[in-house]
């Protein structure tokens, strides 16, 4: 199977100020392109544990990670597809002495993604690039893209945005490209099975409105790539290419504090003990699933809890935010609203945060 995602598209910063990891925490986190399991990890809890339905997915994180912890920052960037490079296979021949024999041979097996980059070698960013090749372009040069992605207001980018960004081309071209039919190429399908969303391109359109006009660009890192293919190094906050966290990352890996598993997270957490984990991060996992089978994850999630414990997960086109027999999962509504209103990936309906309450351990 191929990589649907060769990068994170949850924002790390509102996962971190959501979740308050602290170093007592057990950290259980969707994989994905793995840059959300490194910012988790960059806060110091006691474990993280890593887990992905597809091994793909675990074979990318932990070839970053490999990376990060044997090569120096500028060669890191190089090898990622950050920066240009013409010798990243030679970079992957030094590297994969680190890395368990099944992963060699899955890399040697798609020595094309080592080639290109591995940030750009997942389904979704793939689609990406397309939208960047053949219809970015007609809607705005690379020279208003260049300024556009200096600007240093938000009242700049309001401006901006009247004058450049919204016209008829960028209306008509992103409601074609970014349509269902369209996005059904980016992403698997399973992920529009229940959806709510009546004309999804209409719902994607007034976010990423949203992302232009309302979120500081300079601070973007995910419009960066999805506008320009790339991102600016160093870039503060990021979980990696901030060159402090790069540094920070390369002591914390050493401790072995990340545990990755292949399995479907509910299988997982039904073989879970109680009390296993204090920290959840859900990623947008809903989508996929029927509202008893959320609801029945969340009440695993509940049993192996610990007092106190966080979860957090996000909304794409399903409206899963909604379980009104299980009494032990406490939504915190204001700040759910707050981080969901900074978060600088324009893709989810909502953002939802949940305390659980063991005291009243009910599951209905």
């Amino acid at each position: 199977m191929p990589i649907s995602y060769s990068l994170c598209w949850e924002d790390p910063l509102i996962l971190s100020e959501a979740l308050k990891i602290s170093e007592e925490d057990n950290v259980l986190s969707i994989i994905s392109g793995g840059e959300n399991i490194l910012s988790l990890l960059l806060k110091n809890p006691k474990k993280v544990v890593g887990i992905d339905i597809k091994m793909e997915q675990i074979y990318l994180a932990k070839l970053k990670i490999s990376c990060i912890e044997n090569l120096e920052f500028e060669e890191f960037v190089k090898f990622l597809g950050i920066k240009y490079s013409n010798n990243r296979l030679e970079i992957f021949n030094n590297i994969k002495k680190y890395l368990q024999k099944e992963e060699v041979e899955y890399w040697e097996n798609n020595l094309d993604s080592i080639r290109i980059g591995i940030v750009h070698c997942g389904k979704f960013e793939r689609y990406l690039a397309k939208f960047r090749k053949y219809f970015l372009p007609l809607i705005i040069s690379k020279r208003r893209i260049n300024e556009f992605l200096l600007l240093d207001s938000l009242d700049k980018q309001e401006r901006f945005y009247r004058t450049y960004w919204n016209n008829w081309r960028f209306r008509l071209l992103f409601r074609i490209f970014f349509s269902k039919k369209g996005l059904e190429s980016g992403r698997d399908k399973q992920y529009f099975r229940y959806s709510s969303q009546n004309k999804v391109s209409d719902y994607y359109l007034e976010r990423v409105k949203h992302s232009l006009t309302e979120i500081p660009i300079r601070t973007n890192f995910f419009m960066h790539y999805i506008l320009t293919g790339t991102i600016p190094v160093p870039f503060e906050n990021h979980p990696y290419l901030d060159k402090d966290n790069f540094n920070k990352l390369k002591g914390i890996l050493k401790n072995k504090k990340i545990e990755f598993v292949n399995l479907d997270i509910y299988e997982f957490l039904k073989n879970s003990k109680e009390k296993s984990f204090s920290k959840f991060n859900l990623s947008d996992i809903f989508e996929a699933k029927t509202q008893e089978e959320y609801e029945d994850l969340l009440k695993e999630i509940i049993r192996v809890s610990r007092k106190n414990s966080i979860v957090c997960y996000w909304n794409n086109l399903a409206n899963r935010s909604d379980h009104c027999f299980i009494n032990n999962l406490i939504k915190d509504k204001d700040m759910s609203e707050d981080l969901y209103n900074k978060d600088r990936v324009h893709f989810y309906s909502r953002f939802i945060i949940e305390n659980v309450n063991k005291r009243e351990y009910l599951l209905n």
